[in-house]
């Protein structure tokens, strides 16, 4: 593998996106309301990007029904899930030419909650559709689980790729396991890991950084803190947190932390384990940040404040994606960004 890899941050411009039309019927009486939001959310990206459709082929006279307009391009595609950003391939640069980074996703390791199916692995699939090379990584991962400034610097979490049902083979300790996915990342442009603790109690995902921290520049990123009234803090996010304001990126800044509030349980819809309330988790497309709100008009505001600070030139996009998250994710979960090729 080449060192000239470049994982490009998600506000570098993007040529198009993908996403899914294929609601599992795992969403029992909830299909309906996932449509609907899902419905939004793809409507929503593509007023400012491409947007490539993957939808099953006994659901191609549904997905177009939806009358999507000429910004979303239907393909036909073996796919059975809406999580675009762990289950497809990370699409990076090498020496300007796109190429699909293969993290080996096993299903999120396979949870009691969600198991492995054959939709699972598009990796290659795509990145041969699409006639561009497939670069594997050593080791298991989603695209969830990091961040990157585009710069070489990631932020990742140890709940999540140093559980033992995604990679139990790489060494006796944590900082044995830690080296062994630094020096594979080195392939990919990574220069510098700050490991998060995250939240290994975290359904499915056993806590992926993208859930709670969002790169806005090189050196600055977002990060949700703990909610001042909530009874039983979660220490692991007070611990990364604070870790954060003391790591330094690669360029050996340290980073400028801003801290936003979670919406407060009082406002929220649905309460299940799995529900994922996130601000942070959004989609940065060409000229917007698209993102949930939750009914808590105060916290709501004060994301969409923070979010247009961090990005003055995109517009700010906030939908109502409860049954969505009631699933575990976010509008990011649901996109996966395809970069433009650098000019010749």
């Amino acid at each position: 593998m080449s060192l000239d890899i470049k994982m490009p941050a998600e506000w570098e411009p993007h040529a198009f996106c993908f996403m899914a039309w294929a609601v599992h019927r795992e969403w029992g009486a909830d299909v309906a309301n996932v449509k609907q939001e899902l419905r939004e959310v793809i409507s929503t990206v593509a007023e400012y990007e491409p947007v490539r459709l993957l939808v099953p082929p006994d659901l191609i006279d549904e997905a177009r029904h939806q009358n999507f307009g000429s910004n979303v391009e239907i393909i036909p595609a073996p796919v059975d899930d809406i999580w675009m950003r762990d289950i497809l391939p990370t699409f990076a640069l090498r020496d300007g030419a796109p190429i699909a980074i293969d993290w080996n996703f096993n299903g999120w390791g396979s949870s009691p909650l969600r198991l492995a199916r054959p939709g699972d692995r598009l990796a290659g699939l795509l990145a041969s559709t699409l006639g561009i090379p497939t670069v594997a990584a050593s080791f298991i991962a989603e695209a969830g689980s990091m961040v990157t400034d585009g710069r070489g610097t990631v932020v990742t979490t140890k709940s999540c790729l140093l559980s033992p049902n995604r990679n139990p083979s790489f060494g006796r300790t944590d900082r044995q396991r830690m080296d062994a996915i630094e020096q594979n990342l080195l392939h990919f442009g990574v220069r510098r890991t700050i490991w998060l603790e995250g939240d290994a109690t975290e359904a499915i995902t056993n806590g992926h950084a993208d859930g709670y921290v969002l790169f806005t520049n090189p050196g600055k990123l977002l990060v949700e803190g703990i909610d001042p009234t909530e009874q039983r803090p979660n220490r692991c996010r007070e611990s990364d947190v604070n870790l954060l304001h003391t790591v330094v990126d690669e360029q050996n800044r340290p980073l400028h932390v801003k801290t936003i509030l979670p919406p407060r349980q009082r406002y929220l819809r649905f309460t299940q384990r799995t529900f994922a309330p996130c601000y942070l988790n959004g989609y940065v497309a060409n000229g917007a940040v698209i993102t949930g709100r939750f009914g808590d008009s105060e916290r709501d505001q004060a994301a969409e404040r923070s979010l247009q600070q961090a990005f003055p030139t995109r517009e700010i996009r906030m939908l109502r994606l409860d049954h969505i998250a009631a699933g575990g994710g976010g509008v990011h979960c649901l996109t996966k960004e395809m970069p433009k090729p650098a000019p010749n």
